[in-house]
């Protein structure tokens, strides 16, 4: 099975599925990894629903406690759609069904809990809700924004480990918008480098950008003929985000 920058493997949902159906330890990691990924959407969805912080994170807690143990994976068929479709209807229907705010108090209180920092998850659906938004718009719009901050944090440790880390992050910003002759001349004096070295060394960020964005989207499809259109409701929700 091959393996992208990250350490994922490719085949995201056939590898979750397949660990939860065989009860597993193989899946583990892909597991960790669906909880990195997913709960701040999870947690941004219920926020907008009208759940309570507090509500929310215990509620998304249990909801990651039901992923890692495989019962919320076990009728779960990635034949049938996209892995991030699928997840949002489970935890709906968990809300609506499952969820009770005395939960781990009915667990004896035992409720295996996960690594989550619900202070940049509430910061997050803080800085993206608006009354004029669904919990679903909420829920997409947390998504892309996990989906661009793993791209920025594995560019991040590439320039790292090539010792041109505060290169990248000079160069972050604009990625996704011009830069003017100015920027070129006052960035490139920065680093001690020509103009058009700086050109290049931007072409060739936004091309790993790029790249890596693949990579990630494609982690989380089970059919790579799926990538681009995933890309492009990516890029629909930035762009209505920013409107």
């Amino acid at each position: 099975m091959n393996e992208p920058a990250g350490g994922f493997a490719t085949t995201q949902w056939t590898l979750v599925w397949k660990a939860a159906e065989e009860k597993s330890g193989y899946g583990k990691p892909a597991l960790s990894e669906i909880v990195h990924r997913y709960w701040q959407p999870l947690y941004s969805f219920a926020r907008q629903r009208g759940l309570s912080a507090t509500d929310a994170e215990d509620a998304t807690q249990e909801f990651l406690c039901g992923l890692l143990n495989g019962k919320l994976l076990s009728g779960a068929d990635p034949a049938k759609g996209k892995f991030r479709t699928y997840l949002l209807t489970a935890w709906k229907r968990f809300l609506i069904d499952q969820y009770r705010k005395d939960s781990a108090e009915r667990n004896g209180g035992k409720l295996e809990r996960c690594e989550l920092n619900t202070a940049i998850g509430e910061s997050l659906w803080q800085r993206t809700s608006s009354p004029q938004i669904d919990a679903d718009r909420s829920y997409m719009l947390a998504w892309a924004d996990n989906v661009l901050g793993e791209v920025n944090k594995r560019l991040e440790a590439d320039y790292r480990n090539r010792g041109k880390e505060q290169l990248h992050r000079t160069l972050l910003p604009f990625i996704t918008k011009p830069i003017v002759t100015d920027d070129y001349e006052r960035l490139a004096k920065q680093h001690a480098m020509s103009v058009s070295s700086l050109k290049v060394a931007l072409h060739r960020l936004r091309q790993r950008f790029g790249e890596t964005l693949r990579v990630v989207v494609g982690e989380t499809v089970e059919d790579a003929r799926e990538v681009d259109e995933e890309l492009a409701e990516l890029l629909q929700v930035v762009q209505q985000n920013r409107n």
